[in-house]
């Protein structure tokens, strides 16, 4: 049969269709089968509580999340159906009405898979996908979204059990706290597993390597058999082991390490033989399962922050090698400036001696000469001028350098503090919970117990510790915003031109100024005025315009530092406002309330080694460097608008996107 091209294009594309719907069953259908056997197994190892399925240990929680992660909303279908296959024959034993049953696991099958699709969304929206445990705020993140998503599920879950009857309400929190333990542990320490392996690329292996690793794992057997198979109180031994694992293989030995350490202690625990046995096997395994939860957490957050010091090292060490070249480049074109400069000298002497040698035409050889020395002149100012330049940049990248050096010294030790906080934090209120019902159990207090209460204020102790720690992460997070703030104004990573945030750049720079910005004994503090539009990521040389940014506030300063002396009622304040010229254009205003520059002044400010500042405080180059990164760097505009008595104001204006704009120039 013959088909003509049209009828041959929607024969294809229902082919495809046709092709695109059976893989998605058949995906769709494996990932089933997937969740209901693991959710099969979880109820075989943990015995379920009455009623339904409530488990410690509910292993298709992080199966749907990773499903999730993997094809998108797609699974949704599998999820839900599967879920409701797996817990219905729980319901459905005759004690119960056959309806409620039915409605009960509908819920809870939804609730699942609305549990999945919110982490999975919420995951993708704060978490880098790529790197999904790549630093210490990312681990928190993640903690966080399953800590809320989870709780959210078993609180949709409960409450429809307690609504339909099937169970007391005074066995609310009971069945809550099971079946979020089971949940949120299988996926903080099942579902780094997956992400890891599947996204982060492997780190090399040597024959070392190998032989490390098997002891590793030796270590972490024997230790897991005397913990979780023999029954001694050493399970805390396994911190070390899978630390161990986080410094010398990454996170792909981390996180199966927390796989193989948890499936010793499900293991030992469901057998009987493992340190966490309570009266109940469900309080066993609720135990376990707080124990591997902080264990996964904490082992993630210290690979998290080796991936981070690494990288840091990383950067650091591309920085000092870009730096090392450019200073031989600059080195390099100061020499061959020299060169010329004794060229040009030993040319103008030799044109001396021939003056002097012979008189028969004066005039042509004096004019000759004359045009020598304007050359020369020129020449010098030349390499004054860059000469000046050259210091001034290598003082701002010193700068950089020390700022950015001095910031990662410092976020490393915030980092561990700030990540610790929390743990801190639980830990006090565990152990206040503690104090608290041995006060209430144990009415008759000993005298010694009651004479050290009084003495050390219990009482505002347990009200005041709290309110500490809080106060203690506050000043870590202060702490970690002024370092992020130092990074910025560094830009040591952005020495080539990039899209950069220019409010980011200002409010770098103003941080750095801030100590010339409070108030002294013969002034008051300097208000700064902030009006920012929306704007656009420039295209830039940020340290460069960082330096841009610096003289210019910094001759705001010294102008309302010299007005405001002796003038009591004088309110300095410095003006800073931008905005969206066009689509191709932005546009920075810094003004201040100073006395202003006469116009005199105005034609020559843009000179090299023009100031108007006492000898000894000014080098007259910051003006003259700023409108050369500004106008030959950038090809942008920057102007001064100043009258006598009424302030003055820097504009500058730069094009949105550096290469559109040097393609309309060669156009033209």
């Amino acid at each position: 049969m013959k088909l003509y091209p049209r009828k041959y294009r929607a024969f294809l594309t229902q082919k495809l269709n046709f092709t695109r719907r059976l893989k998605w069953l058949a995906i769709v259908s494996a990932i089933g089968i997937i969740y209901y056997g693991s959710g099969k197994l979880g109820m075989a190892v943990a015995l379920p509580i009455p009623p339904g399925s409530i488990t410690a240990v509910w292993f298709p929680s992080a199966i749907a999340w990773g499903a999730m992660l993997w094809r998108g909303y797609n699974i949704f279908p599998a999820i839900l159906i599967a879920d409701f296959i797996t817990a219905i024959p729980n319901y459905s034993d005759g004690s119960n009405d056959l309806l409620i049953s039915i409605v009960v696991c509908s819920v809870g099958s939804l609730g699942a898979a609305i549990e999945a699709g919110l982490g999975s969304r919420l995951i993708r929206q704060f978490i880098p996908i790529f790197a999904p445990f790549g630093s210490a705020n990312s681990v928190l993140k993640f903690v966080l979204i399953v800590a809320i998503c989870t709780g959210l599920n078993a609180t949709m879950g409960v409450t429809v059990i307690c609504l339909g009857g099937i169970s007391q309400w005074t066995d609310y929190g009971f069945l809550w706290l099971t079946w979020w333990t089971g949940n949120a542990i299988s996926i903080i320490v099942f579902l780094p597993l997956l992400l890891v392996w599947q996204r982060v690329p492997p780190m090399r292996w040597q024959s070392q390597k190998w032989i490390e690793g098997l002891l590793l794992l030796s270590l972490l057997m024997g230790t897991g058999k005397l913990a979780f198979w023999d029954n001694y109180p050493v399970q805390y031994m396994m911190l070390p082991c899978l630390w161990w694992a986080a410094f010398r293989f990454g996170q792909h030995g981390a996180t199966a390490a927390i796989v193989f350490v948890s499936s010793l202690a499900l293991w030992g625990t469901v057998n009987g033989t493992s340190s966490f046995l309570r009266a109940s096997l469900n309080e066993s395994l609720i135990l376990l399962q707080t124990f591997m939860g902080v264990v996964a957490v904490s082992t993630l957050l210290l690979s998290a922050v080796l991936l981070e010091r690494k990288q840091a090292e990383i950067g650091l060490k591309v920085a000092n090698e870009t730096l090392e070249m450019r200073v031989e480049e600059r080195t390099l074109s100061l020499t061959e400036t020299n060169e010329i400069l004794q060229v040009e000298i030993a040319e103008r002497q030799q044109a001396e001696i021939a003056l002097r040698q012979s008189e028969v035409d004066k005039t042509q050889l004096i004019t000759s000469l004359q045009q020598q020395k304007m050359t020369v002149e020129r020449t010098l100012q030349d390499l004054k001028n860059a000469q000046a330049q050259l210091i001034q940049t290598e003082k701002m990248s010193s700068l950089g350098q020390l700022v950015a050096g001095v910031a990662h010294e410092i976020n490393n030790p915030v980092s561990f503090i700030y990540g610790n906080i929390d743990h801190a934090a639980e830990h006090s209120q565990a152990l206040l919970k503690l104090i608290d019902l041995y006060r209430q159990e144990y009415s008759d207090i000993n005298p010694q117990i009651q004479e050290l209460t009084e003495a050390i204020e219990l009482d505002f102790l347990i009200e005041d510790l709290p309110k500490l720690l809080i106060s203690m992460k506050m000043g870590a997070e202060r702490i970690r915003e002024i370092v992020l703030t130092l990074r910025n104004f560094s830009r040591l990573d952005q020495a080539d031109m990039k899209a950069v945030n220019i409010h980011e750049g200002i409010d770098s720079t103003l941080i750095i100024l801030q100590s010339r910005l409070k108030s002294k004994t013969d002034r008051p503090e300097i208000q700064i005025v902030k009006q920012y539009g929306i704007l656009p990521a420039v295209e830039c040389y940020a340290g460069q315009l960082n330096q841009v940014l610096m003289n210019i506030l910094n001759n705001a300063i010294d102008a309302l530092m010299s007005q405001a002396r002796g003038n009591e009622g004088f309110m300095p304040t410095i003006a800073i406002a931008t905005e969206i010229i066009d689509s191709q254009w932005v546009k920075i205003r810094i003004k201040d309330n100073g006395t202003g520059i006469s116009p005199s002044t105005q034609e020559r400010i843009f000179d090299p080694f023009f100031t108007t500042k006492p000898v000894g405080q000014g080098t007259g180059l910051g003006l003259s460097i700023s409108y050369q990164i500004v106008a030959e760097k950038h090809r942008g505009h920057l102007k001064c608008v100043s009258e006598p008595s009424k302030g003055t104001e820097f504009v500058i204006e730069l094009p949105v996107q550096q290469k559109v704009l040097a393609a309309r120039l060669e156009c033209l």
